[in-house]
């Protein structure tokens, strides 16, 4: 048998190899993406995907900017999501504090960013901008009295990012799964 024989031999023994896995995934539901991984979980949030959505989020310098990460369940899925935080120097209008909320919720991923000015009347706005020390994130855990009592809804999920510039009240953020009117799942709160 000659090599052309055995290589034609072969090439139609793997094209019909294929063409039998190609037949046998088609089904009525093969164009649907499954959300769910192999252990029918959803994959936690890796810092391949945060770093992706930082670039496109935040510009293609974002991530070289010195940066906080959180690494955590903040929306109460069971599923680890990530936050970032950055001093954005990119803005026309000054520095602002950029925070990037990456979640796989629901085995969908999501972002939003958020831009917290410095020394503005802005109610979001932190109080001070120091070159030495940029302000801190954390997470802080809620009993559900307080989400129904101060936040005003127990729906929310009770894990607050906050960041603080220890200069006034650190504002919060609070994942809801109904998004608000504007389409933002990651509601703003401050005493």
């Amino acid at each position: 048998m000659s090599k052309q024989a055995m290589l034609m031999g072969l090439f139609f023994a793997i094209s019909a190899g294929l063409g039998g896995l190609a037949y046998a995934d088609e089904s009525p539901n093969a164009d649907v993406e499954t959300p769910l991984n192999d252990g029918n979980t959803v994959d936690p949030v890796s810092a391949n995907q945060l770093y992706s959505e930082m670039r496109i989020q935040g510009g293609q310098y974002a991530q070289n900017y010195r940066h906080q990460m959180l690494t955590g369940d903040f929306t109460c899925d069971d599923v680890v999501d990530r936050v970032a935080g950055w001093v954005d120097l990119d803005s026309p209008d000054g520095p602002r504090f950029a925070m990037l909320f990456v979640t796989n919720h629901g085995g969908k991923d999501q972002s939003e960013v958020r831009y917290l000015p410095f020394e503005s009347s802005e109610q979001v706005a932190l109080c001070i901008h120091d070159e030495t020390a940029p302000p801190v994130m954390s997470w802080q855990e809620n009993s559900t009295e307080f989400m129904a009592e101060v936040i005003g809804d127990d729906r929310l999920c009770n894990f607050a990012i906050r960041v603080d510039d220890f200069m006034c009240d650190a504002p919060q953020f609070f994942y809801s799964q109904e998004p608000a009117g504007n389409g933002d799942h990651w509601l703003f709160f401050r005493n």
